[in-house]
């Protein structure tokens, strides 16, 4: 996705590279704390536990340091945009419905869930001269579920979960076999 020019930003890269700096850093912390609890020393048998995990939670600490005093120092080169307002709603506009999707998964089931996932996006595709039809997305998400079931749950014999709709899709595979 190329950022627009005219678009302001969300975000500029500084405090993206502060962040993940901090994020970083934090973990090389947790690493090493975790691995005092098992011993950090050096016993009869060798390293303890947490000898190696201690020193890579430690390299990963000081790289992030290292990181960080790098982005103060870059600071001005780093004034760009991250990333701008219209390319982060792009971003949210695919991240949304794939959170919802994996959110419906647990009460839906995955055919369910994937057909309606699959008709939002086709129903929703700007780029076309001519937008699908309604018969168009009904056949397209639906034959895709279909073949899921018979590929996956039929012929391979990895059954898929099919939420509330399962008696019924258990029914009509009968018919299938």
């Amino acid at each position: 996705m190329s950022q627009s020019t005219d678009s302001p930003a969300l975000v500029g890269t500084r405090w993206v590279e502060l962040g993940l700096t901090l994020f970083t850093a934090l973990i090389g912390v947790v690493v090493m704390f975790g691995s005092i609890e098992q011993g950090i020393g050096w016993g009869d048998a060798g390293p303890e536990p947490g000898y190696f995990p201690f020193y890579i939670g430690l390299l990963l600490s000081a790289a992030s340091v290292a990181n960080g005093v790098l982005t103060l120092v870059r600071w001005q080169a780093l004034s760009v945009a991250f990333v701008s307002r219209d390319a982060f709603k792009q971003v949210l506009s695919v991240f949304i419905p794939i959170a919802l999707f994996v959110g419906a998964m647990p009460f839906t089931g995955i055919y369910l869930a994937s057909a309606a996932f699959i008709a939002w996006f086709m129903w929703r595709d700007k780029v076309r001269a001519k937008p699908y039809g309604k018969w168009m997305i009904a056949c397209v998400s639906l034959g895709a579920v279909l073949a899921s079931y018979l590929i996956f749950a039929l012929w391979f014999k990895v059954p898929l979960d099919a939420g509330p709709l399962g008696d019924l899709i258990a029914v009509v595979g009968r018919y299938f076999k």
